[in-house]
């Protein structure tokens, strides 16, 4: 059995924001894709994760879209598949590099052999990664993208299908709002996520509880149960994420995966120290930390819900025939009641990645 590494797009500038989109010219099952961000920053005043800058990544044959999802959403999946993040070095200096890499990983885990997309089942498969990287970062004003695809390298494995994992609903958040989700009874799911990301907000205050139910509440998985109890129990382990940045003497605000129960580590990069270092412990994917002027620093973040996401797993992760099937469920809604003060203009997502069968 072999594997290779190929390199589909080298890295690419993206200076001017738009669509990129590559044909997956490769016969092989493909294990994983990597997309890799890089952005240079322009400024030292954070706006906006690095991963803001990937609004979209798709894998599609035709309209048949077989992964679609945020670099965010992309990077919370990663981290309920994995327990952890992928590569990332997050860094808020002024002309100091930003690297990430969202994962598009068609089986449970890398050379799952079992689980792989298999693009002799398919006509035409590209992916499409829509960017803007002044979005993301310090005001970046450079960046490039770079696709890598892990495959098997001589095609002698079959497959019997492979994880699709895309955002199926979005939704305008209103406080106290409930809104049930009928979601699509194609194929069988192995995990759902929700969330809502807003800036100094807890996801556990965006939506407060969740209900899952099969069959008009015939049976009811989860029983409208508080979202701060499901993410302290459903939660793999801590999400961690280190990132740089420079005092300007005024508390600043930086931007970090974590969004629950977040807590920043905090380490001088100078040979004096600063005389002050304050850290506000944030909510909502940022954090506010004060450092004496030109005053560099280190950091780690860590605590829960990568990007203000959720996972709800279905069954043993490892075993596709204890997932929840759609061939003995009529219907599966999701129903959401969000808080009594959320932040303005929210959004709320649904994610599912289920097993799609060849």
């Amino acid at each position: 059995m072999g594997h290779r590494i190929a390199e589909l797009l080298p890295s690419e500038s993206i200076t001017t924001a738009g669509t990129k989109t590559v044909d997956l010219n490769i016969n092989d099952p493909i294990s994983r894709i990597t997309v890799q961000l890089r952005l240079v920053n322009n400024l030292s005043v954070p706006t906006a994760h690095p991963a803001t800058a990937v609004s979209k990544i798709e894998v599609c044959d035709g309209s048949d879209l077989l992964f679609s999802m945020s670099g965010k959403e992309a990077s919370a999946l990663n981290f309920y598949d994995k327990g952890y993040l992928p590569f990332s070095s997050v860094n808020y200096e002024n002309n100091i590099y930003s690297t990430v890499e969202f994962h598009l990983d068609f089986g449970r885990y890398l050379w799952d052999k079992l689980l792989a997309l298999d693009p002799r089942r398919f006509n035409n498969l590209q992916i499409k990664i829509t960017h803007n990287l002044v979005t993301g970062g310090s005001t970046p004003d450079a960046g490039w993208i770079a696709v890598i695809v892990h495959a098997f390298d001589n095609g002698d494995i079959s497959p019997q299908g492979f994880l699709m994992s895309k955002r199926v609903y979005s939704y305008a958040l209103a406080a106290s709002g409930q809104e049930k989700i009928v979601l699509p009874a194609d194929y069988d799911y192995r995990k759902i996520l929700f969330g809502s990301l807003s800036d100094g907000n807890s996801p556990t205050s965006q939506i407060a509880n969740v209900k899952l139910s099969v069959d008009n509440d015939k049976h009811v998985l989860v029983n409208n149960m508080s979202v701060s109890d499901l993410v302290k129990m459903l939660a793999p382990a801590k999400v961690k994420e280190a990132f740089y940045g420079i005092g300007t003497g005024a508390a600043v605000s930086y931007f970090v995966a974590p969004t629950y129960e977040q807590t920043v580590l905090v380490g001088p990069m100078e040979n004096t120290l600063a005389a002050t270092v304050t850290v506000n412990q944030g909510s909502g994917g940022s954090t506010d930390i004060l450092s004496d002027n030109n005053k560099a620093f280190q950091a780690i973040s860590q605590g829960h819900a990568p990007h203000g996401h959720i996972a709800l797993p279905q069954g043993d992760q490892l075993d596709p025939t204890d997932w929840l099937k759609v061939a003995q469920a009529s219907s599966i809604a999701l129903t959401l009641t969000a808080g009594a003060a959320v932040g303005a203009s929210s959004t709320a997502e649904v994610l599912l990645q289920q097993l799609r069968t060849y």
